[in-house]
């Protein structure tokens, strides 16, 4: 570890035996275990324990065996770089997300929650009064900077604001410990008939369940849970909404040279991970650059796959 790191603490890992959703205690193992992972924010280093991906019986919520303790993951929060998510980049998941909110009648209220530096809402703000809920206070101020009014969770328990037409929680569900909480406060401040949109990702674009651990969404220690199909049809019969529209695709836009590479990648480690003295693996260790998956600690990431859903659910 690189002496000019801090270590953060607690060291020790939260197991997760409860589904984070349901409360739910029936579950089951999926794949194999993935190792810890090392990584550094802000200057403090943090330990992903080692974990496996545990799918719950009654909702179909995908989650981590082990996580980072509570604190440790509002540390790393704390001290995530918001600039990183500052990117011009046409997102699929933002064009969606921009044709749906797109039709809405000029003037409606909107809250994006997690709302950074208003990547998503910066372009609605002149037409319609957007709110913003970010704990970032330097991205908070480039929100409030492109006319996002910030206001803080406490005023949406209170009820002081309240009575949106649209919500949007982008990229926020696979951090919750305790989703359902979040997503009830929200739901309460929706008027009869508004919408929220639930941006995350698809655990059932991911076609190597032996190995689903692996996969790069779940890489990030701050990333604890992920949606199947079946969890996002019982969300909705659970926080009182109707499933109004359900879209599947990437995060990112990949393009075509970096999908074969990243195809290859995957092939080759996939080999080496499952048949290393198979006559396949033999022959990949001729070639330098490939022989080097063999060391790779954990699968690479296939970021084109449509491993997101935008769900749009509208309230009762």
């Amino acid at each position: 570890m690189n002496a000019s790191l801090q270590s953060s603490r607690p060291a020790d890992a939260r197991e997760v035996s409860l589904c984070p959703a349901c409360g739910g205690d029936k579950h089951v193992a999926v794949g194999e275990t993935a190792g810890a992972i090392d990584s550094a924010m802000g200057g403090v280093s943090f330990r992903q324990p080692a974990f496996s991906i545990r799918a719950c019986s009654r909702c179909g919520l995908y989650f981590k065996s082990h996580t980072l303790p509570l604190d440790s993951l509002e540390a790393y929060a704390e001290h995530r770089d918001f600039s990183a998510y500052e990117v011009e980049e046409d997102f699929p998941t933002d064009r969606i997300l921009r044709r749906v909110l797109g039709h809405l009648p000029a003037g409606r209220k909107i809250l994006d929650f997690g709302c950074n530096t208003g990547r998503i809402l910066k372009a609605f703000a002149s037409g319609h009064d957007c709110y913003g809920v970010e704990i970032n206070a330097a991205a908070a101020a480039i929100a409030s900077e492109r006319g996002i009014r910030i206001v803080s969770e406490a005023q949406l328990q209170s009820g002081e604001q309240r009575d949106f037409d649209f919500i949007v929680l982008a990229d926020v569900y696979e951090h919750l410990p305790q989703p359902l909480e979040l997503l009830g406060q929200l739901m309460s401040a929706l008027k009869a008939g508004g919408r929220l949109a639930v941006i995350t990702g698809n655990a059932d674009a991911i076609r190597t369940r032996d190995l689903m651990a692996e996969y790069w969404y779940f890489t990030p220690p701050e990333h604890l849970l992920m949606m199947g199909e079946r969890h996002v049809e019982w969300l909705a019969g659970r926080i009182g909404a109707t499933l109004e529209e359900l879209h599947r695709c990437s995060h990112y836009s990949i393009p075509v040279s970096r999908r074969a590479i990243q195809c290859l990648q995957s092939y080759v480690y996939f080999q080496f991970r499952r048949n290393p003295r198979g006559a396949v693996s033999k022959m990949l260790r001729k070639a330098p650059t490939l022989r080097r998956a063999e060391r790779w600690p954990r699968a690479p990431a296939l970021s084109y796959r449509p491993d997101h859903f935008v769900a749009i659910f509208q309230k009762r």
